[in-house]
């Protein structure tokens, strides 16, 4: 993911912002993930209640926006001039950015949490300002680009879905205010949630698939019709399941079903992408994207049959919503970025702290600097505490929800502990030494 050296013989190549443009998002972000796991625990009262609460929305939008959107913003920065060989158009924007986010998202997920309206819209203003800025940055990069491949479409689209998704999200602050959407909360909040996971994250994480599996696991994209089907049949489903969400009609299963058709086709993709890889162990940033595919599949199943309506109850089917929310943000969502991250963070820290070194002294490979057992506890953990918490939820059990959520805390703090190990390398006094010279010492 290196930018070319100067005097390559590239006539032009795609220079890259600093590596504190991006870590300062993925660092907030993480913070962000390990506070919302440690808040977790504390709030299992409230999660066993209706989940359209204050102190619950409070959460989710710290895991959505302090955590999801931030990363995804952070990585979008380093990623599109990599994979669509461009140069990104402003870094000074992108900090100044970083800063309105910052202030945005912090003053949105307290006031959630206190119930007050007005500093809610406020708060969500500055978030869609950010937005606004992100925008403008990404689109006049997107705009320099050469062609246009499936990467760049499904980037794109994303940016327009997260548009959407922000405005959407300041129409519903308002309405807490001044009321002008006719009472339809439930209905509005469904979509505005699909909204964002499908349009926005889901779209953003397809795109980077395309390009970034295949160069993890030394494959390729052999096929892109594949892709560009599933690429139009997500536009067309997520469309028609937004309006009829909002409408509740009974049309959104056949709409539902074009989604899973789409996701059903990106999977296959993806495994015909690893059938075909040439290196043959998987890491665990590997085995974290592919557990999340995996946890998509259940995700998307459970998605349909709650569309239909054939749900034996109200309450049961409020609770495997609450579930199938749950299950999408953490199993899918949250898993792929941890994987992704195990990745991308890595290799940035060592081309910053270790590319100009080679051939002086010996340098740990980049595989070295995350290690392997924080990891593989942390993978376990994850899983462990994402399978007793959906449980808890849709079952209404109080022991399993605690246990579920204490176990996703101990999640949050290892993978804490695997992201603070590979920023330990930046600091030069702190760099853990390699294995050989410790055991030669």
């Amino acid at each position: 993911m290196a930018g070319s050296k100067p005097g390559s013989g590239n006539s032009a190549p795609a220079r890259l912002p600093s590596l504190w443009v991006p870590l300062r998002y993925f660092v907030t972000a993480q913070v962000a993930f390990v506070t919302a796991m440690l808040w977790a625990p504390w709030q299992v009262s409230n999660l066993l209640d209706f989940y359209y609460q204050g102190h619950d929305l409070a959460l989710t939008h710290l895991l959505t926006l302090g955590w999801i959107t931030m990363t995804i913003m952070g990585a979008s920065f380093q990623l599109v001039p990599v994979a669509l060989e461009t140069t990104l158009w402003s870094e000074r924007l992108a900090c100044w950015q970083y800063w309105i986010m910052l202030f945005g998202v912090a003053i949105m997920v307290s006031h959630f949490w206190i119930g007050h309206h007005e500093g809610l819209a406020f708060g969500a203003g500055l978030v869609l300002v950010a937005v606004i800025l992100f925008l403008i940055n990404m689109g006049r990069t997107l705009w320099q680009l050469p062609h246009w491949d499936i990467v760049g479409r499904h980037m794109a689209a994303a940016l327009v879905y997260l548009a959407s998704t922000v405005i959407m999200g300041n129409l519903m602050a308002l309405d807490k205010i001044f009321d002008f959407l006719g009472g339809q909360v439930l209905s509005t909040i469904h979509a505005h949630a699909h909204l964002a996971g499908i349009g926005w994250v889901t779209m953003m994480i397809f795109g980077a698939s395309y390009k970034l599996i295949p160069m993890f696991s030394l494959s390729e994209l052999r096929d892109e019709r594949l892709a560009y089907w599933e690429f139009w049949l997500l536009h067309v489903g997520l469309a028609g399941l937004y309006v009829t969400l909002l409408l509740k009609s009974p049309w959104a299963t056949l709409f539902a079903l074009l989604i899973a058709t789409a996701v059903g086709l990106f999977l296959w993709t993806m495994r015909d992408v690893m059938r075909v890889r040439r290196r043959p162990r998987l890491d665990w940033g590997l085995r974290h994207a592919m557990s999340a595919m995996t946890t998509l599949a259940i995700v998307t199943i459970l998605g349909l049959w709650l569309s239909t309506g054939w749900v034996p109850s109200e309450e049961l089917a409020a609770r495997l919503a609450f579930g199938y929310g749950v299950l999408a943000l953490l199993g899918w969502i949250s898993a792929m970025i941890i994987g992704l991250m195990y990745k991308i963070i890595p290799f940035l820290v060592w081309h910053h702290r270790y590319s100009d070194l080679i051939g002086l002294r010996t340098v740990p490979a980049a595989a070295q600097i995350l290690g392997e057992s924080t990891p593989r506890i942390e993978f376990w953990l994850l899983y462990a505490g994402i399978a007793m918490t959906v449980v808890g939820v849709v079952f209404a059990s109080w022991l399993l929800l605690q246990v579920g959520t204490l176990v996703l805390a101990l999640a949050g703090l290892t993978f804490a502990v695997a992201v603070c190990r590979i920023y330990c390398h930046l600091v030069p006094r702190l760099t853990p030494l390699p294995e050989a010279q410790i055991v030669g010492t």
